[in-house]
């Protein structure tokens, strides 16, 4: 391929200077001979430069271009159907392909470790930006003999509608098998329990459901205490009162913790 290249440099200069003797000394056929000459240079210097573009079989080139192509195809017994659910989701870490300690396999909330380590940062967020923060604990009453999978399915159904509910920027975890807890930035313990009558409403109006009643309990900083223990503690008594009330009717109670003395 060079060989061609210096050829036809050669014979260009040469043509030219064949032409460019010729029409100096008047000889008009020298002039045409030069012309002839660097137009076959020109042909020899595109027939290489055509050549050596062309990509050789087996080379560098051809082997990036055959990678750079995707395999699109799919194997006949593959399913291109299926709908991964978040409890599938979350039993296997993609990464590291154990189970996620953090995340609850059913629903795909965060769980009980996450919230406890969370806790104790969105306090100290809330102390720092002189804003109120809220825990909301929940528990599901489930109809008599309901049990399996039509209370599994029941409590996802929930979990969605809990996170359908509540804020991008709010938290809300499944503590417990039939237990779920809330942290609500910049948000008193008003606010709160109105964030829990709306998880209500918006459960009660899916539709027929196992679940018969959501009991709620509220405690909030600073109102109910300045630590994260003396706040979840609160809460937790809340719950409890809420939950030794269910012949009360309605979709459930919600008790708001009293406020400590100043």
């Amino acid at each position: 391929m060079r060989l061609r290249g210096f050829l036809a440099i050669i014979l260009g200069v040469g043509g030219v200077a064949v032409s460019a003797v010729g029409m100096r000394s008047g000889r008009a056929e020298d002039g045409v001979i030069g012309a002839g000459i660097a137009f076959v240079a020109v042909i020899i210097g595109l027939g290489s430069r055509s050549r050596r573009d062309t990509p050789v079989e087996g080379s560098e080139e051809t082997s990036l271009v055959a990678v750079s192509q995707p395999e699109l195809t799919i194997a006949d017994d593959q399913s291109t159907t299926g709908v991964e659910t978040a409890g599938e989701a979350s039993l296997v870490s993609p990464a590291m392909g154990t189970a996620d300690p953090i995340t609850d396999p059913l629903t795909g909330l965060m769980n009980e470790i996450f919230f406890s380590g969370l806790l104790s940062t969105k306090v100290a967020t809330a102390r720092r930006r002189l804003w109120p923060l809220s825990i909301v604990l929940l528990q599901l009453v489930m109809q008599p003999d309901v049990t399996g999978e039509a209370t599994d399915a029941a409590i996802l159904a929930f979990s969605e509608v809990v996170a359908a509910t509540i804020r991008t920027a709010d938290v809300a975890c499944r503590v417990g098998s039939r237990s779920f807890a809330l942290l609500l930035d910049d948000t008193d313990e008003d606010g709160a329990a109105w964030v829990a009558e709306r998880i209500q409403i918006a459960h009660a109006r899916e539709g027929t459901s196992p679940i018969a009643k959501v009991c709620a309990g509220v405690a909030s900083y600073p109102s109910h205490g300045i630590e994260p223990a003396e706040i979840l503690i609160t809460a937790k008594s809340a719950l409890k009162q809420a939950a030794d009330n269910l012949e009360l009717p309605g979709l459930g109670r919600v008790i708001v913790a009293p406020q400590r003395p100043l």
